[in-house]
């Protein structure tokens, strides 16, 4: 009988711990699936490193308030200020002026008489970046402008003034003949084409504040560009 109760409490003990080795098995695998989805909750909230680095994206204004916003003041000393580093460090007055002596390039080597293609494209050209007024010209130069675009614009307008009385006076076959004289021509050219020059180049650039005015994501767009492209920069010149 000793015996026999001895062989119980044994194989009660080996119970109670195969019981205990069970209940610690299953805890341990409850605690083995706990990480996973705590790391899923927190895979889940948006890092704040990606929150503090992203732009919120600026709110959308009706199409009114973006036509009276893109009016700017003239401010007359702070262009002329600004216009030496516009004109050396932007493309807002080169790549215009560049166009125009093209232009004048291809019609005194071209014309614009013919029927071909060449003859064509080059009376089109001459037609927006030469005769007077040459509002080609000058809405590439107000829109590229950062501001002072008026300015741009006269200046513009005074180099194409100035193609424009060179053509007329030396390859007048070259182009369709004109009602007054060349001197007239000439004349009318350099009073026309820098005043028309200044409006059309100073609506290019309302027209740009304009679109980033009512286009936000544009503007967000661009502004993004204009820092990579900052930070590219200092990159390359630590390098």
């Amino acid at each position: 009988m000793a015996r026999a109760k001895r062989t119980d409490r044994a194989e009660a003990r080996r119970r109670y711990r195969a019981s205990q080795e069970l209940s610690e098995s299953e805890l341990d695998g409850d605690e083995g699936e706990a990480p996973p989805a705590a790391a899923t909750s927190r895979s889940a909230r948006p890092s704040r490193s990606a929150t503090a680095g992203s732009a919120p994206t600026p709110p959308r204004i009706g199409i009114g308030q973006a036509f009276r916003l893109s009016f700017r003041p003239l401010d007359l000393r702070g262009d002329l200020a600004a216009f030496p580093r516009i004109a050396t460090r932007t493309k807002a007055l080169w790549v215009p002026v560049a166009l125009t002596l093209a232009a004048t390039v291809l019609v005194a080597v071209i014309g614009t008489n013919g029927t071909d293609l060449a003859s064509v494209l080059t009376n089109f050209v001459y037609q927006y970046f030469v005769f007077t007024p040459a509002i080609g010209g000058v809405f590439i130069a107000g829109f590229l402008a950062p501001r002072a675009s008026w300015l741009l614009g006269i200046v513009v307008g005074l180099v194409a003034a100035l193609c424009f009385s060179i053509v007329i006076m030396n390859f007048s076959a070259q182009i369709p003949p004109i009602t007054t004289t060349p001197e007239q021509a000439a004349s009318t050219a350099f009073v026309v084409s820098p005043l028309m020059g200044a409006l059309f180049a100073a609506a290019a650039a309302w027209y740009r504040r304009f679109l980033a005015l009512s286009s936000p994501n544009r503007a967000r767009q661009a502004a993004n560009s204009k820092r990579s492209n900052g930070k590219s920069r200092t990159a390359n010149a630590r390098r």
